[in-house]
């Protein structure tokens, strides 16, 4: 009997004294600094576009006054997963992502003899460049339109220890006109592509969702095309 009295208050003690089990609350979120907006003309309606689209003409924000740089940061910190979403090649230019063509030559390229208007003989000169002028970017977007049409913040957190996403993005700068050196008979025009960036995002209007990935259609190549009559 005493040995089993002496086993029953061993066990008593050692709940009592056993340090609690650490589990993730998602109710001990940070309070997110975006409910102060919420009241003002409905600012986190996730299909409202936000200042930095400039009135909802831009489909993606380089840069975003209104960034929620903390509320990233934490979510960052929150996610015991996050080294295993992420990856990101910092360092792109045309040194490594066009064969035969230097990042210096690139950011060079100037198409100021180019009008763009299909009979003009701007369209078959100029130096060095694309047959397509596009305006080539190798950038870390801070918000855009998901595929269902709805805006994320993208995560881009430049602190050590830097979980940053870049960007290859170009865009045509006269998408429709003819290309370059090539004559009106041609029918030539120059067409934007698309393509689809899986991106770490992260939901001002619902920060209880944390760090997810979502995915974004950005512009990515200006081509020439030449037209062929179907039978």
């Amino acid at each position: 009997m005493k040995a089993f009295m002496l086993s029953l208050v061993t066990a008593v003690l050692a709940g009592v004294f056993a340090e609690p089990e650490a589990t993730a609350d998602p109710q001990n979120y940070a309070k997110s600094t975006y409910n102060s907006y919420k009241s003002n003309d409905d600012y986190c309606h996730p299909r409202k576009a936000p200042k930095c689209s400039k009135n909802g003409t831009l489909s993606f924000c380089l840069k975003d006054s209104d960034y929620p740089e903390k509320e990233v940061k934490y979510a960052i910190e929150y996610d015991a997963l996050i080294l295993k979403k992420y990856a990101d090649v910092a360092e792109q230019s045309a040194d490594n992502l066009v064969d035969g063509l230097t990042s210096l030559s690139e950011k060079h390229f100037s198409y100021s003899d180019y009008h763009g208007n299909t009979f003009e003989k701007g369209n078959w000169i100029g130096d060095e460049g694309y047959i397509c002028p596009s305006d080539v970017l190798y950038a870390r977007p801070l918000r855009a339109i998901n595929v269902e049409g709805e805006w994320r913040v993208i995560v881009q957190d430049v602190a050590w220890p830097g979980y940053t996403q870049t960007q290859r993005i170009e865009k045509c700068l006269f998408p429709g006109a003819s290309c370059r050196t090539l004559a009106p008979c041609h029918g030539s025009k120059c067409l934007q592509k698309y393509v689809y960036q899986r991106m770490l995002s992260f939901d001002p209007c619902n920060v209880k969702k944390g760090i997810f990935i979502d995915i974004y259609k950005l512009p990515s190549s200006c081509s020439c095309h030449l037209p062929s009559k179907l039978n």
